[in-house]
């Protein structure tokens, strides 16, 4: 007896826990939005995207009104995360992008902006940027982050800026080859302070311009890229004790497990 009763308890239990799950599911779904906050999340202060251009876009959604102003007259009910999500998805400075309501009904809003680490300027001097993913996209006129330019001979163009690098059209072109360099450029963090521009010569080779010392480091094909970079790295660090930055014009890292450096 005692155990149906038990039984009992717990099963009336488990519905009065639904019961109240679904009456707080339904009286915030009914209930007003208290508040709408955005947050973009980067590595810097500033960046591509702000809070009042994302709840710009998304006024532009047909029953959509996100205006702050009027935040007391939105129902929860009327208001779509899903839509939210697919409309901000296709922002090409956006990463990531997740929203919810709060049970408080506040609206969460929550962005991964993108994280470039290149900027590409074609032989038209036409530029993009490719992130941390290898996700192409544009040059924004409201923000430059300090990243390693590539520019030169590069007659690639891009024509769709919802494409990765790694993507099969890219195969034999420059732009994946600089995309790896600058991988393994920002990988070492003496380069990544030192190497500001790649530029690529008229013999399809790469150049890299340093942010101090007055040279060119010839660094050739993306064959072997890896041990050149070690040996820069090497000479770099020597460099610094010495302080001899400024006494060479070229730094040729070309010739196998050596560096052929040539005096002003």
């Amino acid at each position: 007896m005692k155990r149906i009763i038990y039984i009992s308890l717990f099963t009336l239990t488990i519905i009065g826990l639904l019961t109240l799950t679904g009456f707080i599911v339904n009286y915030n779904k009914s209930n007003q939005v208290s508040d709408i906050e955005v947050n973009i999340y980067r590595n810097s202060e500033l960046g591509f995207l702000n809070s009042g251009e994302i709840l710009h876009e998304l006024n532009r959604i047909k029953n959509l009104p996100l205006n702050p102003e009027v935040v007391d007259s939105l129902i929860i009910n009327k208001l779509e995360t899903d839509k939210i999500e697919n409309v901000l998805t296709n922002n090409p400075y956006i990463d990531e992008v997740d929203s919810y309501f709060t049970v408080d009904g506040r609206l969460l809003i929550n962005i991964k902006e993108k994280e470039p680490i290149i900027r590409i300027y074609d032989s038209g001097n036409e530029g993009f940027y490719i992130d941390n993913n290898g996700d192409i996209f544009p040059i924004s006129r409201q923000f430059a982050p300090r990243v390693i330019i590539a520019n030169g001979y590069i007659k690639d163009k891009i024509t769709n800026f919802n494409s990765n690098i790694t993507d099969s059209i890219y195969s034999s072109s420059f732009l994946q080859e600089l995309f790896y360099l600058t991988q393994l450029i920002n990988q070492n963090e003496l380069l990544k302070a030192q190497i500001n521009q790649i530029y690529v010569n008229s013999k399809g080779e790469y150049d890299l311009i340093p942010e101090l010392g007055n040279h060119l480091v010839q660094f050739g094909t993306f064959d072997n890229a890896q041990i050149k970079l070690r040996n820069l790295d090497a000479y770099y660090r020597k460099s610094l004790k010495t302080d001899d930055w400024d006494i060479y014009k070229t730094i040729n890292l070309t010739y196998k497990d050596q560096i052929v450096c040539t005096k002003k």
